[in-house]
């Protein structure tokens, strides 16, 4: 390991590489699961790749060579490319927050079933959906007030 490497400060998808990591050498009985613990809250402690590289020191894993993206080599486009896919999961493909389409589609088949039961029956039926509708907005809310948009990956 260079000295340079060692002082570069690590991101979100390096310490995601070394969870991942870690996980397969419990997977493979390398480690067990309170190592897999400890070592995990240091991976997310660790500010540096010389403190995260402390972490596999005796696990047979070359972590430089188990690079995968490198947001410093990004191309100008690739870097737009990738925020604009960002933005797409956290406000959805319409421009509208991935949990709103979520309370759309519980929405609207319970209202419409409640809707077609009360017009069979002749007569207002209670008003059911307002049980599922209103925890799927104040699911919604709580998120959005929060600020926590979320990965949401199903829109």
């Amino acid at each position: 390991m260079s000295d340079d490497r060692g002082r570069l400060r690590i991101s979100n998808d390096d310490r995601d590489q070394a969870i991942a990591n870690l996980q397969r050498a419990l997977d493979e009985g390398r480690i067990e699961l309170g190592e897999f613990d400890e070592r995990s809250k240091n991976v997310y402690a660790a500010k540096t790749n010389a403190e995260l590289d402390v972490i596999f020191d005796d696990l047979p894993l070359d972590r430089a060579a188990d690079r995968s993206v490198n947001t410093i080599d990004l191309t100008p486009e690739e870097r737009a490319e990738r925020e604009e896919a960002t933005q797409e999961r956290v406000h959805g493909r319409h421009g509208m927050p991935g949990q709103l389409h979520g309370l759309i589609w519980v929405a609207v088949p319970t209202i419409t079933i409640w809707l077609i039961s009360s017009i069979a029956s002749g007569e207002v039926q209670y008003f059911w959906p307002a049980w599922p509708v209103g925890i799927m907005t104040a699911i919604f809310l709580a998120s959005w007030l929060t600020g926590d948009r979320g990965r949401d990956d199903s829109c």
